[in-house]
């Protein structure tokens, strides 16, 4: 084999598993917008603090558990509230990992809350973050980093049986532009969420809910969840999603369990049918994608679903 030809292969080669790589972190939003039934944060920043107590989650999610160097994000969410209540903190970071390429991101959010009649609260929030988003540069064969800017805006109602939001987790944000070709477009959905609290029994909790999002020249995403907990100490839920938010657009499942460990801790494991930031999920047997979620609360205040 010729030394030509041998170059040409090694390019094609690195070329092909760069390319294979920067798919899953294409929408690496999207890894945070599918977690929003345990991390409302992920979607509304006015949702911080509004459990008043710090909540502290991390979570661990695998693509494609029979591959080797599978796509790998790790992501750690906390918020909470200060001055009395009235103003909420959160943050948010993620790190997106596939074969040559990785990419982070790191959010803070700031919500300030009203107090209404009833015990209801009504919040607005910011969020602000930056992503670092790998591009392939094909003219130096190299891995280059690009950091975007963001930021996000929402209002958050929660009354005892009632809970709802507007918000746009990317209203100002902006592609990658390399050698006159962008990458990572901005899709800037707007997201309204309702929902509501059922006791159907003594201790057994329903909390059914939609999230309805819009995206510009797209059609409109309409996600149907159920969750019910038993006692404050085993929670189950299910989810179906049409038209997901994010630059690709799936439609997948979600089943999540949840169980109370202790007062302070919480252990989760999260199913999708499909891996919904990933343009090349349907090319893989293996579609699934696994999540695993801890929660510590200390100085819990009351009891959070």
């Amino acid at each position: 084999m010729s030394v030509c030809i041998y170059r040409k292969l090694c390019f094609l080669l690195i070329a092909g598993c760069a390319l294979l790589a920067a798919q899953p972190v294409l929408a690496q939003r999207e890894v945070l917008y599918s977690q929003y039934l345990v991390n409302p944060l992920s979607i509304n920043p006015a949702y911080a603090g509004s459990r008043e107590s710090f909540h502290l989650s991390a979570f661990l999610r695998r693509k494609w558990i029979s591959a080797r160097a599978a796509p790998l994000t790790q992501s750690v969410s906390g918020d909470g509230a200060i001055d009395n209540g009235r103003i909420g903190l959160g943050f948010q970071a993620l790190n997106d990992r596939m074969g040559l390429l990785a990419a982070t991101g790191v959010y803070g959010s700031v919500a300030y809350r009203f107090n209404l009649p009833a015990l209801a609260k009504l919040s607005v929030g910011v969020q602000g973050g930056v992503n670092v988003l790998p591009v392939y540069d094909f003219t130096s064969a190299s891995s280059l980093n690009r950091a975007v800017g963001s930021f996000g805006v929402g209002i958050y109602y929660q009354a005892e049986h009632f809970f709802g939001g507007i918000s746009m987790p990317e209203v100002v944000s902006r592609g990658v532009n390399l050698a006159g070709q962008t990458f990572y477009p901005a899709v800037r959905p707007i997201m309204v969420n309702v929902g509501t609290k059922l006791e159907i029994d003594e201790g057994t909790v329903l909390i059914p809910s939609i999230l309805v999002s819009k995206i510009e020249d797209r059609p409109l995403g309409i996600d149907v969840n159920a969750r019910i907990w038993f006692g404050e100490e085993f929670g189950l839920g299910l989810s179906y999603r049409r038209n997901s938010p994010g630059i690709i657009s799936t439609n997948y499942l979600q089943a999540l369990a949840e169980y109370q460990l202790t007062k302070s801790i919480r252990l989760g494991y999260i199913f999708n049918s499909q891996t919904p930031e990933s343009p090349l999920s349907n090319q893989y047997y293996e579609k699934s994608v696994h999540e695993i979620m801890f929660r510590f609360s200390p100085g819990l205040l009351k009891f959070s679903y």
